[in-house]
């Protein structure tokens, strides 16, 4: 028998993990002004000043409908540098999203979080970090893993 994925539903919760809160469940909306032009990241080039919109963040970060399961996370470690996710950086969780293989999740293993990317070894379900000086977590016969949600957007500060 191949190990088991459990997914949870988007609101059920690992037995020892502290009940996360969502982002908001009566979003607000925050005006920031969003400008037409691009800014590049090479040769300085003039800005313009035609503002294009008002960004609600809930409506830029969070998919429509899944304010209820979006979650902000704040990672810990360095096994995902990789891809761009740093240790103090912050994530957003969906726990509504199905996870599919080559996402980055968040899953309960043994009761505890990590941030890895769901993936195979030697056919094998494991979870895949970004970062060589760690080593995959591979899921063999009888054991099983519990998806809690799959990252959608990595927030970092840069100050």
């Amino acid at each position: 028998m191949p190990a088991v994925l459990a997914y949870l539903d988007a609101y059920r919760e690992p037995a020892s993990l502290d009940a996360p809160r969502p982002v908001s469940l009566m979003p607000s909306t925050v005006a920031l002004t969003a400008f037409l032009s691009r800014v590049p990241a090479g040769v300085p080039s003039l800005a313009e000043d035609d503002v294009d919109e008002v960004v609600d963040l809930n409506e830029h970060l969070v998919l429509p409908g899944h304010e209820p399961s979006t979650f902000i996370i704040r990672v810990s470690g360095w096994s995902m540098i990789g891809a761009g996710i740093f240790d103090g950086d912050e994530v957003l969780v969906d726990r509504a999203l199905a996870p599919r293989q080559g996402d980055i999740v968040v899953a309960a293993v043994n009761n505890e979080l990590t941030i890895k990317r769901l993936g195979k070894v030697d056919g094998h379900v494991a979870l895949l970090p970004e970062n060589a000086h760690f080593k995959p977590i591979v899921f063999r016969e009888g054991e099983t893993l519990s998806i809690w949600g799959v990252v959608t957007r990595c927030l970092r500060t840069l100050r």
